[in-house]
């Protein structure tokens, strides 16, 4: 079995508004992100992983070549619907192995909310292996000064067929 390596990276400043979605996840707050999709970046960052991992099988070397950030198409897309579509085109050629993440955000405090976000991730990358860790960034840089927030995923795919 051939096994792959792949690491996403995703950020996006924040904007005054009621929340934001994070691994399809609505989590209140006084800001929203400052993006042409919901901002999601810990599904972005996943898509870039797997884009990574996969960059000899798709044309696609990042996310805004796959889902462009100046098409129509994609105006408010909800990004858990976006890596569900790259996770089935793949799905009869590969599986996910596993998934790990690192969001970086001074807050909102996610510890509430990662159990449903885990959730939503096993079930769209259809495996158990998925971990997220918050993290802050000890009040330093614009994720410190709470500008915005930054996620970093890996995972390993392997070709089944």
């Amino acid at each position: 079995m051939n096994n792959f390596v792949g690491i996403g990276f995703d950020s996006h400043r924040f904007k005054e508004g009621n929340g934001l979605v994070l691994a399809g996840v609505f989590i209140p707050f006084n800001k929203s992100f400052d993006a042409h999709s919901d901002g999601d970046i810990i599904c972005h960052a996943i898509i870039d992983a797997v884009l990574g991992a996969l960059s000899v099988e798709f044309e696609y070397n990042n996310i805004g070549t796959l889902y462009p950030d100046n098409s129509p198409n994609f105006k408010n897309a909800n990004s858990l619907n976006l890596l569900k579509e790259l996770i089935d085109k793949i799905n009869s050629d590969f599986i996910i192995n596993n998934c790990d993440i690192t969001v970086i955000l001074q807050e909102p405090k996610l510890k509430d909310y990662l159990p449903n976000m885990i959730s939503n991730l096993k079930k769209i990358l259809k495996t158990n292996r998925v971990n997220i860790k918050p993290k802050t960034a000890e009040l330093m840089g614009f994720i410190g000064n709470n500008e915005g927030a930054a996620a970093f995923a890996i995972l390993s795919i392997s070709k089944i067929k």
